[in-house]
């Protein structure tokens, strides 16, 4: 799940326009995406469309970064299944060792299967680690849109209040 302040920041980026629909027709690329705050400081003014674009990459940074962060959160759960799986494998090859008098090749097929339980759970337990620093990253990249795009906004209505007065 979200961090209450990141699904607070990615509500916010929803509530501006009102719908999520732009999120599907227009998704942002991941990286190397345009920051508009420059943009402003150059011109000193922010256009509609500009501000718009804005609020549209923070809502669609948002979504992603709750899909991600879903998806971490399932690849997490797998991970703590198998290695759960993986720890009873471990305590009935350990039975079957403590509890013989003599060695059996169904013993080492069973600590074998144990052990190779073990590695899947590791290797699942990577991918939840790595799926959640992307998540992590998602969400960064999250806020500074919605601080871009809170910042233009800001700007046009402050524009528009002095134009119209």
């Amino acid at each position: 799940r979200l961090p209450k302040t990141s699904l607070d920041m990615a509500q916010a980026a929803l509530a501006l326009l009102g719908c999520t629909s732009l999120v599907a027709r227009h998704p942002p690329p991941l990286l190397h995406a345009p920051r508009y705050a420059p943009l402003v400081a150059l011109t000193g003014s922010v256009a509609p469309e500009e501000a718009e674009a804005a609020v549209e990459r923070a809502e669609a940074l948002a979504a992603q970064a709750l899909t991600a962060r879903e998806e971490a959160d399932r690849l997490a759960e797998a991970a703590e299944t198998a290695a759960e799986s993986a720890a009873d494998r471990s305590d009935s090859a350990a039975e079957d060792i403590g509890g013989s008098q003599k060695f059996s090749l169904s013993m080492l097929a069973s600590s074998s299967a144990a052990q190779a339980a073990s590695l899947d759970a590791g290797a699942q337990l990577a991918s939840a680690v790595e799926a959640a620093e992307a998540a992590d990253e998602l969400d960064k990249q999250a806020a500074e849109a919605l601080e871009a795009a809170e910042e233009m906004l800001a700007l046009y209505y402050d524009q528009e209040g002095g134009a119209s007065s």
